[in-house]
């Protein structure tokens, strides 16, 4: 029986590059990577290559090459400024001040668990 996961995941873009929201599903044997600006990649999963869970994104995230493009995916939230896949522009702007950052690094903290479960479930079906 194939293993199926979906999983609202973060592109990260480099140290201070930022990053993007998006959506990380396996089916029937095919990965798929959705942002808001359309899908990214949709491969057997056996066209992900070179995953690996760098020691310093503590068990969070990992890099992959599919189809001769790196992606570097982070299962919990980077950072108190990153978007969420269903953010309006109020809730967006709202990170920009003190007390926003601080009441979303906090709900971030509370979730730290299932976002370990989730990258041990995507760690086991990816490898690496």
């Amino acid at each position: 029986m194939q293993q199926e996961i979906e999983s609202k995941v973060w592109q990260t873009h480099g140290i201070f590059g930022g990053s993007t929201p998006g959506l990380l599903s396996l089916a029937e044997g095919y990965i798929s990577f959705i942002t808001p600006d359309g899908v990214q990649f949709h491969e057997p999963l056996t066209e992900v290559k070179e995953v690996k869970w760098p020691f310093i994104r503590m068990g969070l995230g990992c890099s992959a090459v599919v189809r001769g493009k790196k992606y570097s995916i982070s299962f919990g939230k980077p950072n108190a400024y990153a978007a969420e896949l269903d953010d309006s522009t109020l809730t967006q702007v709202s990170r920009l001040t003190g007390v926003g950052r601080t009441v979303d690094s906090i709900s971030t903290l509370g979730k730290l668990g299932s976002y370990r479960k989730i990258a041990k479930q995507w760690r086991a079906a990816l490898g690496g």
